[in-house]
């Protein structure tokens, strides 16, 4: 879970920190291999822009791919990641996630950073939310 002291200093409200909490949550299923977790927030609609395709990708079923791979390969995982700068933005029945995503790597036992800009839209489906779409662009 995203660190509680932090989203007390944010002053978020309670479908705020619920998004900011999914979105941690989605970010460690998938540094971990952890598809069935990320599954369960995201749409089978899902669509998305990313620095792996030069194209818009449609559904689900790619990233879950991808997923399981990491599961497969576990030494290109980060050490650790953290969510910086993340605002959350209610409109009714949708929320928009944006922050830059800072992920740890060792290199040599010497610490090695990536950075991606990203941005997660969310709808509540049957009382639930679901990621319908994201954009994520290397810094």
């Amino acid at each position: 879970m995203f660190e509680a002291s932090l989203i007390k200093d944010m002053k978020l409200t309670a479908q705020q920190e619920e998004l900011l909490n999914i979105t941690w949550q989605m970010l460690e299923a998938i540094h971990t291999g952890d598809y069935e977790t990320y599954g369960l927030f995201t749409s089978e609609e899902l669509s998305c822009f990313e620095d792996v395709c030069a194209y818009r990708i449609d559904g689900l079923e790619f990233h879950l791919s991808l997923i399981s791979q990491m599961a497969r390969n576990p030494a290109n995982r980060p050490e650790r990641f953290d969510i910086l700068s993340p605002r959350i933005q209610l409109y009714g029945e949708t929320g928009i996630v944006t922050y830059t995503r800072l992920m740890t790597y060792s290199d040599n036992g010497k610490p090695k950073w990536q950075t991606y800009n990203e941005s997660r839209v969310f709808v509540r489906e049957s009382g639930e939310w679901k990621m319908v779409h994201f954009h994520r662009t290397p810094t």
